[in-house]
């Protein structure tokens, strides 16, 4: 990533390769695992941490290994699994947030799909496809993959497959399927540790998804049977840290992964408030309530997500709507993370993006085939991306406006025709 003051250039490097920044190598982040641990709520976990540390050995390796909060929020209108991971791989909310564009949300408030439902046909409507964390690291190039452990998370595969994904704009078409490899299946109890054996088969293996999303349907499950921060809650949060421990030492004794993953761990929900084998009240702070962590190389272990990210602010004991600034870390901010950490764009028309820390400007430059891609962290519109032709004399800069597009805070402008802007440099200035 190359850092610029309020004027800077850089020159494209045009050599061979996937991802580039400048004329550097762009990112440490070289594969990425994102984790959905169902149902896990917050406030329990943290107490669990607190006290009892000695029994959630891995949770507690999260917290000093990486940077994390005990109180990031879901979904502000919906509490409730399918909806909050629509959210998860889109990076938009459920329902449309006062006071902006009926483009924004992703619309799909459903918690059982119907057989033939996609997030595209049955949501948004002013939305006919919602792009997701898939379309971005597939398109570019990237491989992925879907494990989930409820048959209900099979609309996500299905959004995003061979019949309902969208065409392949990036660079040579690698297919309208955005999903590599997927498991699809109804896992409870113990049992989860079937479903981690088959993302650890890829994990071990010689060539590992670049990214990999996995959901956990535990511990909600034994929350809707036996209560949340129960007895037999609190056994299955030490099941599903075991299997933590499984991942995270995958990644560390792998030669293809150690120091080049990052893990990302959220939840969809927390639960018992109101009734306590139940999360469906949003307004609830122990359901809306949820944790979230992020291991990655550059990441200081022992963080506090919260100063990790530039435009999120700890929202204290507030359910916080989507028109506060600034958001509150959401569980829909882990898809841009993931994608920002691997050096890649935020995806198409999403509205949570979160961004890194820093008192300067990043332009970042992706590239794959023909298909080029710059784009910078710029909350309030203050840089303009110019460019100017290398060999010419003097050197002309021009302002380049055509092809921007924004999220929350991220500016994006794509080339589509790389031998056009071969000898080209390129800055951002701040008029």
């Amino acid at each position: 990533m190359i850092r610029l003051s309020s004027i800077g250039r850089i020159a494209m490097a045009l050599a061979t390769g996937v991802w580039v920044a400048g004329t550097v190598r762009a990112a440490q982040v070289t594969h990425v695992v994102q984790m959905s641990l169902d149902g896990l709520g917050a406030k329990y976990l943290q107490a669990y941490v607190s006290n009892a540390p000695a029994q959630f050995p891995n949770f507690v390796r999260l917290v000093k290994e990486g940077a994390c909060t005990f109180n990031a929020r879901c979904d502000y209108d919906i509490s409730e699994t399918v909806p909050n991971h629509a959210s998860m791989l889109t990076a938009r909310p459920v329902m449309q947030p006062n006071g902006t564009a009926a483009t924004t949300h992703h619309g799909y408030s459903n918690n059982f799909p119907g057989a033939t439902d996609t997030f595209h046909n049955a949501g948004n409507a002013n939305v006919p496809y919602k792009f997701s964390v898939f379309d971005m690291t597939h398109d570019y190039g990237l491989s992925t993959a879907l494990y989930t452990g409820k048959t209900r998370l099979a609309i996500c595969e299905r959004s995003y497959d061979a019949a309902n994904g969208a065409l392949d704009l990036v660079g040579a078409d690698n297919g309208r399927d955005k999903i590599d490899a997927a498991a699809v299946a109804d896992v409870s109890g113990a049992a989860i540790s079937n479903e981690v054996n088959t993302l650890l088969q890829d994990l071990t293996g010689a060539t590992p998804k670049r990214y990999s999303f996995i959901h956990i349907a535990e511990p909600d499950l034994t929350g809707h049977s036996a209560n949340w921060g129960s007895a037999s809650w609190s056994n299955m949060v030490r099941t599903v840290d075991a299997q933590l421990g499984r991942i995270l030492n995958a990644i560390d004794t792998s030669a293809v992964l150690s120091n080049q993953t990052a893990l990302i761990i959220t939840a969809d929900h927390g639960g018992g408030g109101v009734t306590r084998n139940a999360h469906t009240e949003s307004y609830h702070i122990t359901n809306y309530t949820i944790p979230f962590f992020v291991r990655a190389p550059g990441i200081q272990g022992g963080s506090d997500l919260y100063a990790l990210l530039g435009n999120r602010g700890n929202p204290g004991t507030n359910r916080t709507d989507y028109t506060t600034q600034p958001q509150p870390i959401r569980d829909g901010d882990a898809c841009n993370l993931a994608l920002l950490l691997l050096g890649l764009p935020p995806i198409t028309g999403s509205f949570m993006s979160p961004t890194l820390a820093s008192s300067t400007v990043a332009l970042s430059v992706a590239r794959h085939e023909d298909r080029v891609g710059f784009f910078w962290v710029d909350a309030t519109g203050q840089y303009q991306l110019e460019a100017a032709d290398a060999l010419a004399s003097p050197m002309q800069w021009q302002a380049i406006s055509n092809g921007v597009q924004t999220t929350e805070s991220t500016r994006i402008y794509t080339v589509t025709n790389l031998t056009e802007f071969s000898r080209q440099f390129y800055r951002l200035r701040k008029p």
